[in-house]
């Protein structure tokens, strides 16, 4: 059928009119309470509609009114209520509710809903409308009183037809892919009570005056809108009736040009969290006495004064966490006159002292968050008193001593308990029957163990649990495992838990689960069909990887470092929405299987007979990190690896592959910036198409058997060639999802480097690390001087090759350089005088070469006084070597270090005129033993002067 935006605006009036005339003749009821019209609407509308879980099975039939989601008027059988909001979702991640959206619509919203011209309410949220355009004739439907737009996956411009709907008092459009440069739509929605565009781009848009003249506005939602002061200008407002204002994360930075907002005297929730305040909140904020919950979290107060809101007798919710207030918490809280105080958030400042005095006298509160400051001492026994609790967040902070039983006995009404990296030791009866019902418990780093705590199976409601690192040295009791059934997450890692894994896993409703670094032994049970984070790493599971993965949505497994010595089966490629894989550290064995590539369903196998031979047709593979290092792993590099289009992380390392490198990495691998193929079997040339991934970063192939030269064309690593960290965080962010959180958080990564003569663990800090290892190969050739375009490197190891030639004066343009690996090659010539302009080296290895001269010293060099750094170089000498260097070896080694330096260059070219106009021209070309004299005297001072010109001409550069 043909939208609305293909039929001119004639015609569509003529659509209108036509249905105003000959309307009495369609709404012939088919039904007691339906319009055959309205019904017709409604079934075009469903057609142009894709229902993959048959959502609107119920439209059939004549009676419109019974169908799902239809609503009419007893009165007169319109259809006034269209209610298509995708309400199928799961809870994940600290209770935030998140659609479902293998239930949501898609398709297109056709324009027989005009017809609907009776709607007073309309909910198409957390559907997927793939960027299509709001429908423009929604505009037209001018009985709507409740639009609600929200997650829907909309884009372009807000139609402002929109302006139409002067009947219009709930208007939601947050979370969509739309803008809107101009808003004077807005002024005519004159009856609107709620308004809410959070999250779409309002960046620079113009004619906010509008905004002022809806005097019913109640609530006002502009979450992450990308507005700041200059655009965002109010001169004047007509809010009688406003209650709620939502301002959080944008680009505010001076409260004071929001004085519109501190005028209004009828306020009660304002909140400007994660916005770039920097200057000290404007004093009409202290006759705001109406407000009752402030919220100025995430931004950047430091003089922040307790007085400021001392007024605010209404408050009862504050939070200014994430801000950098300073001073000692007792003055604070005094000051502040908290005592009525329902929910009190001082997180993530630089606040110290302790809590004894004032926390015993704050009963008023239900939430309290003191977190990532530097609170000391023990928590007092008064905290008892605080029996209206119900979340209470102390972790991060320096508490020590021990909490009982009587600190807690009270707090009937507690859900969340943090006391998480702190030095408290909970002590408690092992018949202790707590009298809260918890369903958050942190208590990661304190000290529980080393029983497993026995008070824990009071608690089944508990939808987080984290006792990570807290000295439990035990066996998992079986109640556990029944009790926490229906948990989401369970961190029980960094302790020494025994024992098997129990077979009653599959039957929980966990969806992340970390055990890692332990002592669990034996087989790896079935696992829950909703768990999309699993992480086993560490611990002593051995046998086989079990054969059935047919789990829905897990996306990170990590089973790194136990005793797995199976194939990898390919019943793994099973899990088809796997973004992190960790295998390494195990006894595989075998191939990697071939199956990721075959994981099609039968629909898209009938597009072609031979699915194989068609690329176009392979299903997209999410895997992004893929670790299988430390097994025994064999065959060639994996060619079905090419279908891995979105992989960041390749780690081989340490296995028995072998043949070539593919050229065919560069190509199908674009997203490749961590790749690791170092102790493997690999031989033939380094294919240049490798040293042209732009955003490789971390190069390993080093202890394989490859051969040929280093190409020039290693200058093409981009990412190599910038110093900057966050050179790929615009269009290429290292955000690997897992379900609905980022990859750094799900699993740790850790990449072993060499580096610095030893293998260093990275993990979290390898994301900017920047390396390139070729050692221990068959390398021939120089080093070229396209090395110095690599200022990004930190590590460079070109060790165990056979090299010739001088060291490139350009090594000492990688500023960023901390190791430099060039031993056991057949380097020639002297050292650089530029390595000691690498401030940042700490590590420096040219041993067993075929150098010779002076070992150049000054700056970052005189630091390395290692004399096992210049081993096996015969021809080398001074500092930190034994050997002295003689007259004629220090003169040539000067000469030879001239030309590394411009500077250099010029004072040995003054020098050596002026010495050599003197003897050539006077009078020492007439008597031999003068000029031997005379020469020789010229040495010495010629030496002197020299170092002389070189230290003050450094010290004033320095």
């Amino acid at each position: 059928m043909m939208t609305i935006k293909n039929v001119p605006s004639a015609l569509f009036f003529v659509l209108l009119l036509t249905r105003a005339i000959f309307g009495t003749c369609d709404d012939e009821r088919t039904n007691s309470n339906c319009l055959s019209s309205e019904r017709g609407a409604l079934l075009t509308l469903k057609a142009g509609f894709v229902d993959p879980k048959n959502r609107l099975s119920s439209w059939e039939g004549h009676d419109c009114c019974s169908w799902r989601g239809v609503t009419c008027s007893n009165a007169t059988g319109h259809v006034v209520k269209l209610d298509l909001g995708n309400t199928y979702g799961r809870i994940i991640q600290d209770e935030v509710w998140f659609a479902d959206m293998s239930y949501a619509l898609h398709g297109e919203i056709r324009s027989s809903m005009i017809f609907l011209q009776n709607l007073y309410y309309l909910d198409l949220s957390s559907n997927n409308f793939s960027r299509s355009k709001i429908p423009e004739y929604i505009g037209s439907l001018k009985e709507l009183r409740y639009l609600k737009l929200a997650h829907s996956h909309f884009g372009g411009r807000i139609p402002p037809e929109l302006h139409n709907l002067s009947n219009l008092q709930y208007l939601d459009l947050s979370w969509n892919n739309i803008y809107s440069k101009d808003v004077s739509w807005l002024a005519d929605l004159s009856s609107l009570k709620l308004l809410d565009l959070s999250g779409v781009n309002l960046t620079g848009s113009v004619n906010w005056e509008k905004l002022g003249t809806l005097s019913h506005l109640q609530a006002l939602h502009l979450f992450y809108c990308g507005l700041n002061e200059t655009s965002f200008s109010l001169s004047h407002v007509n809010f009688t009736e406003l209650v709620t204002v939502d301002l959080s994360f944008n680009e505010f930075s001076n409260p004071v040009a929001l004085n519109w907002i501190w005028n209004i005297t009828c306020l009660k929730y304002l909140s400007f969290s994660a916005n770039n305040f920097d200057v000290r909140l404007p004093n009409a904020l202290r006759n705001m006495n109406s407000i009752e919950e402030l919220y100025l979290g995430g931004n950047n107060l430091v003089d922040m004064k307790p007085n400021d809101l001392k007024n605010l007798i209404n408050l009862k919710f504050l939070d200014l966490s994430e801000n950098k207030l300073i001073g000692d918490i007792t003055e604070f809280i005094e000051s502040l006159s908290p005592y009525r105080f329902q929910s009190l958030d001082l997180g993530e400042n630089n606040l110290y002292g302790n809590l004894f005095g004032w926390i015993g006298r704050m009963t008023s509160l239900t939430t309290l968050s003191l977190s990532h400051n530097y609170l000391s001492g023990p928590i007092p026994l008064s905290i008892r008193t605080l029996t209206r609790l119900v979340e209470l967040d102390l972790s991060d902070n320096n508490f020590h001593g021990e909490i009982t039983e009587n600190h807690l006995s009270r707090m009937s009404n507690l859900k969340k308990l943090d006391l998480s990296f702190n030095s408290v030791r909970l002590i408690v009866d092992a018949n202790w029957l707590p009298p809260f019902r918890l369903s958050y418990i942190d208590l990661s780093s304190c000290c529980l163990g080393p029983k497993f705590p026995e008070w824990l199976k009071w608690q089944t409601h508990v939808r987080f649990l984290y006792i990570s690192n807290t000295s439990i040295a035990d066996e998992v009791p079986v109640w556990f495992w029944h009790v926490f059934s229906k948990s989401r997450r369970l961190d029980l890692s960094k302790n020494n838990l025994i024992g098997p894994m129990p077979k009653s896993l599959e039957f929980m409703s966990i969806t992340q689960l970390d055990l890692s670094e332990n002592q669990f032994q034996g087989l790896i049970p079935k696992l829950p069909k909703n768990l999309y984070e699993l992480d086993l790493s560490r611990n002593a599971l051995s046998g086989f990887l079990p054969s059935n993965w047919k789990y829905l949505f897990l996306g990170s497994l990590n089973l790194k470092q136990n005793l797995l010595n199976d194939s990898i089966l390919k019943s793994i490629c099973q899990l088809e929405h796997l973004v992190f894989l960790d295998l390494s550290h195990n006894f595989l064995v075998g191939n990697i299987p071939n199956c990721w590539r075959s994981n099609l369903n039968s629909t898209e196998k009938n597009y072609s007979r031979r699915w194989s031979s068609n690329e176009s047709i392979v299903k997209p593979i999410a895997l992004k990190s893929l670790i299988l290092s430390h097994n025994n792993l064999s065959g060639e590099f994996p060619k079905h690896l090419k279908y891995f289009k979105s992989l960041i992380i390749l780690n081989l390392h340490n296995n028995n592959f072998v043949g070539s490198v593919p050229p065919w990495i560069r190509k199908k691998l674009p997203s490749l910036r961590f790749l690791l193929l170092g102790s493997n079997r690999f031989n033939g040339t380094i294919p240049n198409q490798l040293f042209k991934l732009e955003v490789l970063q971390l190069l390993d192939l080093s202890n394989n058997n490859l051969n040929g030269t280093l190409p020039r064309s290693l200058r093409s690593l981009q990412a190599l060639t910038t110093i900057r960290d966050d050179i790929f965080e615009s269009h290429d962010p290292f955000s690997i999802d897992v379900g609905m959180y980022p990859l750094t958080d799900a699993a740790p990564i850790l990449i072993e480097v060499d580096t610095k003569g030893q293998l260093l663990d990275f993990e979290y800090n390898i994301l900017y690390y920047k390396s390139l290892d070729l050692s221990h190969n068959n390398l021939v050739g120089n080093i070229p001087e396209e090395i110095g375009a690599l200022v990004g490197l930190r590590n460079l190891n070109l060790s165990r090759n056979k090299l010739y030639g001088d060291i490139p004066r350009s090594v000492g343009k990688l500023q960023s350089l901390e190791s430099l690996d060039l031993s056991n090659n057949d380097l020639s010539g002297s050292i650089p005088l530029s390595l000691s302009d690498l401030t940042f080296l700490n590590h420096l290895n040219l041993s067993y070469n075929n150098l010779s001269g002076r070992i150049p010293s000054g700056r970052q060099l005189q630091t390395l006084d290692d004399p096992s750094i210049y081993e096996g170089n015969n021809g080398l000498c001074g500092f930190p070597l034994p050997i002295e260097c003689s007259e004629n070896k220090t003169t040539s080694q000067y000469f030879i270090s001239e030309k590394e330096s411009c500077h250099d260059v010029y004072v040995g070219v003054i020098i050596g005129f002026a010495f050599g106009a003197w003897t050539v021209y006077g009078s020492l070309l007439f008597k031999k033993s003068w000029r031997v004299a005379y020469f020789v005297f010229v040495d010495n001072m010629y030496d002197r002067f020299y170092v002389f010109v070189i230290l003050n001409a450094r010290i004033m550069r320095k």
